[in-house]
């Protein structure tokens, strides 16, 4: 009451008389409101205070419970669904009898003067059978006293819709990809030959869930996409070379030169059927590398609304990485710390690829500190690995790689020589000893395609969980309940994941 009165607007509109005298004012106000609230209770009809109820439940129970108070009605889904359907039952019920005595007037041989006009009138389902008489021995005009019934019948159907909906898998998720474009049939056709545990289904239902969390949802395709794989590190590490190794040859846009070979960030799709810049109009391809984009409206909202433009999407035809997205970083320079466009693309690319190989050798090797800073929160192993690039017995020195390495994590745990990726140098003398290393980094590589797909479920699950008890809207029962259903089931990797029987009718029972 005191921040009510205290507002500017409410200020301006009282004279001076009540701002000098508000505690008084504020006493009369309440005994005015407690003496309506009396003479209501007494003077009005018991029903008529049943419908105000009715009509007050039903109004809370769409826009407070169902729209910002979901978790505490989930808690409580029982008692308050005995409650809708009983009042339900109770203005249909008193609904279609005083209906049945208006049909019965309007279809008996005498019908009153007052009723004639609502025969054949949809006004007919609102009115009652009227009660009274005028002075002339005529009924009055029938009162509108069944509309309250159909529309709390309306609102409370409503209400159960609300509670059935969570048990519908959302239309546009059916199907491999979703079912974009297509029609009803279409779509009831996905639904009678895909598989319920479909990859881009998962993906659909929990951008479904995490609806108006948006810098948490993703593309559809990245449940099931190739594995995005990351080569970043200091400037003329060997990142380019490292990848025409793992390939078989170099990407079609790299260069050839003891400088660095690239100042892009390039996105290499491999498995195509060519080897060149993706073309624009070739969108089988050019999906795998969408990230960059997706990146770069980052790279707009937070840098004045420019994008960096030394992106590049590029086709391999190598067959034995056809389930991976490869990505060539420019090397890390200390310039690039106060260019917000590549800082920030830098930053986020790191973020959103599944795993980074940071490529270090002994001549080129300080890792700057701004760069180190990107995997402070990562796991290694598990989100990113150290390749130490041209190793030779001679020049081996761990000590400074620990030393490097103790910038990207906390200072506490040693980088020892077994856990780190050794690719020797490709000289005369160590040819053979260098292919031996690439078949080993890529085995490394295709091991990894599990733990990604593994981690990618766990972000979900832990991104669900963070913002479950944020749902708010009109359908956030129905997010809430995927929501927990993806929790408990299809992202909780030590449980099988539930058997849907009537899947295949879009029903999750």
């Amino acid at each position: 009451m005191a921040n009510l009165i205290g507002s500017r607007i409410i200020q301006s509109i009282l004279p001076n008389i009540v701002k000098e005298n508000i505690d008084v004012a504020t006493f009369f106000a309440l005994l005015s409101y407690v003496l309506f609230l009396v003479n209501w209770l007494v003077t009005t009809d018991w029903v008529e205070k049943l419908h105000l109820f009715s009509g007050a439940t039903c109004a809370i129970g769409v826009f407070y419970l169902h729209y910002s108070e979901v978790e505490f009605l989930a808690k409580y889904e029982g008692p308050f669904v005995a409650l809708w359907c009983m009042l339900l039952y109770y203005h249909y019920s008193t609904w279609r009898n005083n209906y049945s005595r208006v049909r019965e007037e309007l279809s008996g041989s005498t019908v009153a003067a007052s009723m004639r006009p609502f025969q054949g009138s949809i006004f007919r389902f609102f009115i009652v059978h009227p009660m009274t008489k005028n002075a002339s021995n005529q009924w009055n005009p029938p009162p509108f006293k069944n509309t309250i019934h159909v529309l709390l019948v309306a609102g409370y159907t409503f209400l159960l819709g609300l509670h059935a909906m969570p048990f519908v898998t959302p239309l546009h998720c059916l199907g491999p990809a979703g079912g974009d474009g297509l029609s009803f049939i279409g779509k009831l056709s996905l639904i009678l030959t895909t598989s319920s545990q479909s990859s881009s289904m998962l993906c659909c239902r929990y951008n479904y869930a995490m609806q108006g969390f948006e810098t948490h949802q993703m593309n559809r395709n990245y449940c099931s996409g190739r594995v995005r794989v990351a080569f970043a590190g200091s400037w003329s590490t060997g990142k380019t070379y490292l990848l025409g190794g793992l390939l078989g040859k170099n990407y079609s846009t790299a260069q050839s030169a003891p400088a660095p070979t690239t100042d892009k960030f390039v996105c290499i799709a491999a498995g195509s059927p060519y080897s060149d810049p993706i073309r624009s109009d070739d969108f089988a391809q050019r999906k795998h590398c969408e990230i960059m984009e997706h990146v770069n409206e980052v790279v707009r909202s937070n840098c004045g609304g420019m994008p960096l433009t030394n992106v590049l999407d590029v086709a391999d035809t190598n067959e034995e990485f056809g389930d991976f997205v490869f990505f060539d970083m420019p090397g890390w320079q200390t310039e690039y710390g106060s260019d917000c466009a590549y800082r920030t693309y830098f930053h986020q690319l790191i973020d959103k690829v599944d795993f980074t190989y940071v490529v270090w050798d002994v001549n080129h090797g300080k890792i700057e500190d701004d760069f180190a800073s990107f995997f402070q929160n990562k796991a290694r192993g598990t989100n990113y690995e150290l390749i130490y690039n041209r190793y030779t017995q001679s020049t081996v020195d761990m000590s400074f790689l620990n030393q490097q390495y103790a910038k990207m994590s906390t200072g506490v745990e040693i980088l020892s020589e077994m856990y780190t990726t050794k690719v020797h140098e490709n000289n005369t003398e160590l040819a053979d000893q260098f292919q031996e290393d690439i078949l080993h980094l890529r085995s490394k590589i295709k091991s990894v395609n599990q733990t990604v797909h593994d981690n990618r479920k766990k972000m979900m699950k832990e991104n669900l969980i963070l913002h479950r008890n944020k749902m708010c809207g009109i359908n956030a029962l129905r997010r809430l309940k995927i929501c927990d259903r993806l929790i408990n089931e299809d992202l909780n990797l030590h449980v099988e994941p539930r058997t849907y029987h009537w899947q295949w009718m879009g029903l999750e029972l």
